[in-house]
């Protein structure tokens, strides 16, 4: 366990050097300050497009409206810029040699892969909780309403997703030579689990339902119990995921 924590905190203390958890941190931000402002503007934004005497009634915003810009903003381009910020995350230090030093001295391979694994959620639940406080912030402003009473249990189906695709990014970059082959890896199993929303027969085990489901889930179409199967194949994922990354450190020859 001190192995852990000493390479834990030199994890750490190399993202923030490096401006990854920065990067991460600003962009989350200016998702959260977006989000209502986009839905508050949105009507208008509809109207300049449409033509003179136009008679269209367009719906009043709500905070619903806030928090499906939330949920399309972080689905769409906030998982996709963390998978890109931590593709290479563990094969840049295997392609440069780096652990050679840490491995002679007695450090576990385990303790590697641990390390690079915490780092990696952290980063995403620290984001995504800065952005939804944000915009929790800002849309009590805008939209004073009652209507998003359903917001826990979509975010925590985001969040769980979330903890999957990160866990598959240090497995793709654990197997992989470089960056590039590790983003081709975790971007082809985020693509293929989109892909497979297509079939909704599957929806109520498919984990990439808990991230395409938000905004049911939200208005309160669909009850978070109604994707058990879902979680629990999603908790099996990841740590499926994480022993596969422990098993091919365990055998790769640094």
């Amino acid at each position: 366990m001190k192995q852990l924590f000493i390479f834990s905190k030199k994890e750490l203390t190399e993202c923030i050097k490096t401006k990854r958890f920065l990067i991460a941190e600003i962009i989350f931000i200016l998702f959260g300050l977006m989000n209502p402002l986009l839905a508050k503007l949105m009507p208008r934004i509809i109207e300049s497009t449409l033509p003179k005497n136009t008679s269209t009634s367009i719906p009043t915003p709500t905070s619903l409206d806030s928090w499906t810009q939330f949920f399309k903003n972080i689905n769409q381009l906030g998982l996709i810029i963390l998978v890109i910020l931590f593709c290479d995350i563990v094969s840049r230090e295997l392609a440069n040699g780096y652990l050679i030093n840490f491995l002679t001295k007695g450090l576990s391979r385990w303790a590697i892969i641990l390390s690079k694994q915490f780092l990696i959620w952290f980063v995403w639940t620290i984001s995504l909780l800065t952005s939804f406080l944000v915009t929790a912030g800002y849309t009590r402003y805008y939209f004073n309403d009652q209507l998003s009473r359903h917001l826990f249990p979509a975010i925590f189906a985001l969040w769980l997703f979330g903890m999957l695709l990160m866990t598959v990014v240090v497995t793709g970059s654990t197997i992989s030579a470089n960056g590039a082959k590790g983003l081709f890896l975790s971007g082809g199993f985020y693509a293929l689990g989109l892909f497979s929303t297509i079939f909704t027969t599957t929806k109520s085990y498919n984990p990439f339902s808990l991230m395409t489901q938000n905004v049911q889930l939200l208005q309160g179409k669909q009850n978070l119990a109604n994707y058990g199967s879902a979680l629990l194949i999603t908790v099996f994922l990841i740590i499926t995921s994480l022993i596969i990354s422990l098993t091919v450190l365990n055998h790769k020859q640094i």
